[in-house]
């Protein structure tokens, strides 16, 4: 994921806000849970009778997640996505983190018309590190944060009329929400609480060589997930004695799986 200086593209970003707003004609953003923690914001058409293909020039939006948390693009519209991070206490939250996603194409990319009412993939990222807490969501134009820092407010320029000409302006109402649907996960939903896992002892941690775990709940699946997001190990057999010696020091996630839940606890190898 690229990363870049938020104050660096401040003068890009506003300028697409001095566009006028359609009257009719417009978009909004929402967050499509695709399971593993990957999760996919599409761009949602207002309800028109308009038939003319949108065509997108550069669009963008900011996602806020708890503090400590990453995430990394895996895919965008036109494969050029970037993020700029910037640090929750920066903008006065220290309980959260940020990301401003933009993407301009270097030719306009079309989509579906807005009567088809097609919800359009813009970006795909991935979560990392399986947290079991906090909330991400695509942050609303109208919040206080957006209205205090308005580069983070979400945008699309394109063009939606069938007119002869391109003419590009901004399609996400920059003074409403500017989501629609679901535009939040909360992470602790995700896994179960400590009293769905009776009695689970995870030991010794740090740990160098046999992470041992005990537990009156039948675990049906152990997982352990880098700082990356990346799967390093994944058993479902022998899964009260973990060999983990071939791992490089440093922090890991433990998931535990029971059923179709799941808990996960951060442990250290030495």
């Amino acid at each position: 994921m690229k990363i870049q200086k938020i104050t660096a593209i401040y003068i890009l970003i506003v300028s697409f806000f001095t566009v006028q707003l359609h009257a009719q004609d417009g978009y909004t953003y929402t967050l499509i849970d695709n399971g593993g923690y990957s999760y996919t914001i599409g761009a949602v058409p207002n309800t028109s009778t308009n038939t003319f293909a949108t065509s997108i020039q550069s669009y963008g939006f900011t996602i806020i997640i708890p503090d400590g948390v990453t995430a990394s693009i895996t895919s965008s519209l036109g494969n050029g996505a970037s993020a700029t991070f910037f640090n929750g206490s920066d903008v006065g939250d220290s309980s959260i983190d940020g990301y401003l996603i933009t993407e301009t194409l270097g030719s306009p990319i079309s989509i579906a018309a807005p009567s088809s009412g097609t919800t359009t993939n813009m970006v795909t990222i991935q979560v990392n590190g399986a947290p079991t807490s906090g909330t991400m969501y695509i942050l609303e134009n109208n919040s206080s944060l957006a209205a205090t820092v308005t580069p983070l407010k979400s945008f699309m320029s394109a063009d939606m009329e069938d007119d002869g000409s391109a003419m590009y302006s901004n399609r996400v109402d920059p003074n409403g929400t500017g989501v629609s649907g679901s535009s939040s996960v909360d992470f602790s939903t995700l896994s179960v609480t400590q009293n769905e896992f009776l009695e689970l002892t995870i030991y010794p941690n740090p740990v160098k060589d046999i992470l041992y775990l005990t537990s009156v709940t039948p675990i049906t699946k152990v997982e352990i997930i880098n700082t990356n997001g990346q799967s390093v190990l994944n058993s479902t057999s022998n899964m009260e004695q973990l060999d983990v010696s071939r791992l490089q020091s440093g922090v890991y996630f433990l998931k535990i799986y029971h059923q179709k839940h799941s808990m996960t606890k951060k442990i250290v190898k030495l």
